[in-house]
């Protein structure tokens, strides 16, 4: 059950330790990266279509829709404890909590629009929870399949979604795609508000 989430954080650590001790950065890194998640998408939409899932049902998806909102209205709370536990603005807890996930882009945003220590710890919360969510899925799938949905966050539409495929068969993925979707969509525009309200 642990194996594959296992494998691919062991790709990861393996991707992390060579990049240590490399130093330097790979011609067209991050282009090969985005055509490689652009190719396991496009694969995973011709097999939902062979199942007969249309794009209609992927993105304008009730339940998918209901757990991205579900989701931006406790991640809130949590960043606002967050900030009085941790004696921060109130405004740069909730930006924190706004990430859903999506380390790389609330890593950089927050860095640049508030201070790199913020921005850095954005960027680590949202990769645990990724790593995390990678490991429970195939335990979490068994009880809730909606919650394991919304604990991937933005990443339920991408990187996650091989992994809930598997736990939770092609019924799952167009509502996966459509929380995905939403939550990929609010992030940026909820930490730049959030971090330039006073």
């Amino acid at each position: 059950m642990f194996k594959e989430p296992a494998l691919l954080i062991a790709l990861l650590i393996i991707g992390l330790v060579s990049g240590l001790a490399y130093q330097q950065q790979l011609p067209a890194q991050s282009v090969l990266a985005e055509y490689a998640l652009i190719l396991l998408i496009f694969c995973i939409g011709i097999e939902l279509r062979s199942a007969g899932i249309s794009v209609r049902q992927m993105l304008l998806n009730r339940r998918g829709l209901i757990i991205a909102v579900v989701m931006v209205l406790s991640s809130l709370p949590a960043g606002a404890i967050t900030a009085y536990l941790f004696d921060l603005p109130l405004n740069l807890g909730l930006a924190m909590s706004s990430g859903f996930g999506w380390y790389s882009l609330s890593g950089a945003l927050l860095s640049k629009a508030a201070t790199p220590l913020i921005g850095s710890t954005a960027f680590f919360a949202d990769l645990s929870r990724e790593l995390i969510i990678l490991l429970l899925i195939p335990v979490l799938m068994q009880r809730s399949p909606a919650a394991t949905i919304g604990y991937a966050g933005a990443t339920a539409m991408d990187f996650s979604l091989p992994m809930l495929q598997r736990a939770g068969g092609n019924q799952l993925v167009p509502v996966a795609i459509a929380s995905g979707f939403i939550l990929s969509l609010l992030c940026p525009v909820m930490i730049l508000l959030l971090v330039n309200f006073v």
